[in-house]
């Protein structure tokens, strides 16, 4: 993306808005990052402690969302989108527990 005109700059640069596409690869990046992070993290936690860290980021964005004027639809597809990035990352969780015990049991036999 370019950068925008900087006073220090010695030549300027036109300011440019940043394409839909460039918009939608950040985002695309920061939901893998968001989801591989998650799914180390559920690795970690026993059910209870699952459901406590999955009701606490749900509550987080119903207050942020509240705070920041959103409508309470969009809140609700905000917690819906979020469900489902906790359900992809629980699937990923449970997929790597079932490699690395596939490869223990594998080493056994």
């Amino acid at each position: 993306m370019p950068k925008r005109n900087s006073s220090n700059s010695p030549r300027p640069i036109a300011a440019v808005s940043p394409t839909i596409g460039e918009i939608e690869g950040r985002l695309l990046v920061l939901e893998m990052i968001a989801s591989s992070s998650t799914a180390k993290l559920l690795r970690l936690h026993d059910s209870q402690e699952k459901t406590e860290l999955i009701a606490a980021i749900l509550t987080d964005i119903d207050v942020d969302c509240r705070s920041r004027g959103l409508h309470i639809r969009d809140i609700r597809d905000a917690q819906e989108y979020a469900e489902e990035l906790l359900k992809d990352a629980q699937d990923q969780a449970d997929g790597l527990d079932d490699i690395k015990h596939a490869y223990v049991n594998r080493e056994r036999d």
